[in-house]
């Protein structure tokens, strides 16, 4: 059960969040290896999954119980064409593991933050205008996903390898 869900990039206008991955990381196990309980409500997207609104908060509480912790992630609109209109500026993030943090306490905060940051992401963002922004009907909102990265230990220590200072 080991590998890295995602690439660990997050940029925000210019800014970069706490935690900088900056290069595409290959996974080291196949995308599936996680859980099927936590990819319950997820579709897969190239190696990158994405989990409807309504089923994030349970994928989440779900990882944490086997013990992964949670980068964070970032909405997106999926069209049926294949094409993704990705949100990185609405980034759902956690922050880096401190120092002699435990594992248990890494992957409880981690999956607590993201998991705040998810609802507040939620309740003040408008993603009809969202929508809009990239020309998408209003009602298109029903195609929204967070796209999320769960690691384990080990994956994270391979990640960490990649860590720009």
């Amino acid at each position: 059960m080991g590998g890295i869900y995602g690439t660990a990039v997050n940029e925000r206008n210019g800014d970069f969040s706490p935690t900088i991955y900056n290069v595409a990381v290959k996974y080291s196990q196949q995308p599936n290896d996680l859980p099927s309980d936590v990819l319950e409500g997820a579709t897969l997207r190239g190696n990158e999954y994405g989990w409807s609104v309504a089923s994030f908060p349970v994928a989440l509480e779900r990882a944490e119980t086997h013990g992964y912790a949670c980068l964070g992630g970032q909405f997106q609109f999926r069209l049926e064409d294949g094409a993704t209109c990705e949100m990185y500026w609405l980034s759902a993030d956690s922050k880096e593991r401190l120092p002699g943090e435990s594992w248990t306490d890494y992957s409880r905060r981690s999956c607590s933050e993201v998991k705040g940051n998810f609802q507040r992401l939620i309740s003040q963002t408008d993603f009809r205008k969202e929508a809009l922004g990239w020309n998408l009907p209003h009602t298109f909102t029903g195609s929204l996903v967070l796209v999320a990265y769960f690691v384990t230990e080990s994956a994270l220590a391979e990640l960490e390898t990649f860590k720009l200072t």
